[in-house]
């Protein structure tokens, strides 16, 4: 009798269709982003292209487009739609890590797309950016 292989690891499975690749539950049943709580805690390791004492800008650790970047801020801010997403110094800070992140991807004389999560259900439950190019709209990943 063979053993079987253990289960793959479909946490970032593109295919899976529980929940948008990158999410997940945990043991309270409440959706939580992995990567960016990973990426956040040191946990996963990542290009850094800027950082901050408020925001991190890095390479997506698993991209869904040919050159992608994530801009996120370092506190918890629930969403674009929650107050503390007004703070003019976390905007701020966003916007220069989005310009830092275009540059260090070589997207600032090619055009890119910004894409802002605002934590509409099904979507990821923090505030953070998408820096996805070249030109628009971005080409998919194979």
């Amino acid at each position: 009798m063979g053993s079987q292989p253990p289960a793959p690891d479909t946490r970032h499975d593109p295919a899976r269709t529980e929940a948008p690749a990158g999410f997940h539950q945990d043991a309270e049943g409440r959706k939580r982003d992995w990567y960016c709580e990973d990426v956040l805690s040191g946990k996963l390791q990542v290009k850094v292209l800027y950082d901050d004492e408020r925001v991190l800008g890095f390479e997506h650790p698993y991209p869904m487009y040919q050159i992608h970047g994530v801009v996120i801020p370092r506190a918890h801010v629930a969403s674009l739609l929650a107050p503390e997403a007004l703070n003019g110094d976390l905007l701020s800070s966003m916007l220069k890590g989005v310009q830092a992140v275009a540059r260090a991807l070589g997207l600032d004389d090619k055009g890119f797309q910004l894409q802002a999560n605002a934590a509409a259900p099904g979507v990821t439950p923090h505030m953070h950016w998408h820096v996805v190019g070249p030109g628009l709209p971005p080409a998919k990943r194979a």
